[in-house]
This record gives C-alpha cells, structure tokens and sequence, in this order.
C-alpha cells in the first residue's frame, strides 16, 4: 500500500499533464484552424474562389450564428455561374464529426431552414442527406474527422457528389 500511493500520485500527475497539453495545443488548433485543400475541380467546373483556415471557420460560425469546435477548414466555388460551393470542416476528434451531422439533421427537420430533406443514403458505413433548397441540390456528410456540405446546381449534382464521396471515403 506505501508503494501504491506515490505510484498513482505520479500517474495522475502525469495524466493532469498530458491533459494540460493536450487542452492547449486543441485551443490553439480551434483559434487557428489549419488549410484543408479542396479538389481543383469537381464535376469538370475548375474552382473560382477558395478561403481555408481561419476565414472558413470564420465563414462557418457567420452561417450558424454559432462557434464549432473547427480544428481545420475550406471553403470553395466552383464555376464561373457559382454552380457548386463546397464546405469542409475538420473537427479534432472522428467522434466529433458524427455527433455535429446529427445535431445539423435534427436541426433541419425542425423545419425553420431553407432546406427540406429528399433522401438518405449509405456510402461506405455512412450516412449522406440530401436536401433541396435555394435553387440547388445539397449533400451533407461525415468523413472520418470532417463535415463536409455540398450545393450544387441540379444539372451537375450527381457527377459532383459521386467525385466528393469518392475524394473524401
């Protein structure tokens, strides 16, 4: 029992201080989102405009009216007529990202949004929305760590997000 005591000291000693680290470095990560890249063309249209880091996160919060936990981000039009715009938000931890598609869902079947669902469907082990509203077609997701959201004007909709889903498994 003497020996035992001075051993768990030390061990939570030292998970305080991992967890100090790991606390700061994740701030620093949330105050400085990294760039994420984005293909240079989706559905054969090459991208017009592109922000990532700290602008796409900031573009995500004015969106939402609210702060998200955004470790890295990108956001990208395509198309000289702005035909897609692609969102791509990266959350610390893989757990994360599921846990905000679902909190976008219930949001959006609460019914105040420009959005109305039209279909689900599975790719590899997930669940992608498919949403109308605005004029185009949207498809939101989850890859690993990411949220990704795709608008796409409906002529091109089905090539763009075959290509995303393929880019992003």
């Amino acid at each position: 029992m003497r020996r035992a005591f001075p051993l768990a000291l030390a061990v939570l000693g030292s998970l305080l201080i991992v967890g100090s680290v790991g606390s700061g470095l994740l701030g620093n990560a949330v105050v400085n989102p990294a760039a994420l890249s984005l293909p240079d063309q989706i559905a054969r249209l090459k991208r017009a405009q592109y922000i990532t880091g700290r602008a796409a996160a900031v573009e995500f919060s004015n969106m939402h009216g609210e702060q998200f936990p955004v470790t890295s981000g990108a956001v990208a039009i395509y198309g000289t007529d702005k035909q897609i715009t692609i969102w791509v938000a990266g959350t610390p931890v893989d757990f994360l990202a599921p846990q905000l598609v679902d909190a976008m869902h219930r949001r959006i079947a609460e019914g105040r949004s420009p959005f109305t669902e039209v279909d689900t469907f599975h790719d590899r082990g997930r669940t992608v929305y498919v949403l109308t509203g605005m004029g185009q077609k949207h498809y939101y997701f989850r890859s690993k760590n990411l949220v990704i959201w795709l608008a796409s004007e409906p002529a091109v909709a089905n090539e763009a997000i075959g290509q995303i889903l393929e880019e992003y498994p």
